[in-house]
């Protein structure tokens, strides 16, 4: 099965899902980047250096959500926010915050996949002017700790089974050794 794409799968691009709640209206994702930080050394009179992984560290990233009333199509994304909001603020109420899954389809592509998260800010109400509004949702994406890092190796040399010049560099091997062994040699 192929991954979806935004063409022939529209309606899983334009929401998240939280914690089994769909968010309504149209949501942007922005700041998703898996970045991974590396040590990198390399001393006096040395070209390149060793490379080593630091860490891959959690991501905070950004919904816009853009929320609309269409009456002729029967849309409130209003009437539907406040029970996707209490889906946010339920990862941070009582004594100790909670993560809660999550979905989107471009979410799931990083590697690892952001999963699962927690609210870091939910901003101000914007008006558009319109009718609409724009509400920014910062998460907190939640992975439980795991050791990375290491030193990769280098990359793997061409065995002479993989060289496409093998067989011609073996055979002036061998004339250049049936050569040295002639009185001319």
């Amino acid at each position: 099965m192929s991954a979806p794409n935004p063409i022939d799968n529209e309606e899983l691009f334009v929401s998240i899902d939280l914690g089994g709640v769909k968010s309504p209206g149209k949501v942007t994702l922005s700041g998703h980047d898996r970045k991974v930080t590396w040590d990198v050394k390399g001393g006096p009179g040395i070209s390149g250096g060793t490379t080593t992984v630091k860490e891959i560290p959690a991501i905070e990233f950004t919904a816009t959500f853009y929320l609309v009333k269409d009456v002729a199509q029967g849309i409130d994304d209003f009437a539907q926010w406040p029970a996707f909001q209490a889906a946010i603020e339920s990862t941070v109420n009582g004594s100790t915050a909670t993560a809660i899954d999550i979905y989107h389809p471009y979410l799931a592509a990083q590697n690892p996949p952001i999963a699962s998260v927690c609210k870091a800010l939910v901003g101000g109400v914007v008006d558009d002017g319109k009718g609409g509004q724009t509400i920014v949702v910062k998460f907190q994406e939640y992975r439980p700790p795991k050791a990375s890092g290491g030193t990769p190796s280098g990359s793997k040399s061409k065995s002479e089974k993989d060289d496409p010049d093998a067989a011609a560099l073996a055979e002036i091997a061998e004339l250049t050794r049936l050569y040295q062994e002639t009185p001319w040699g």
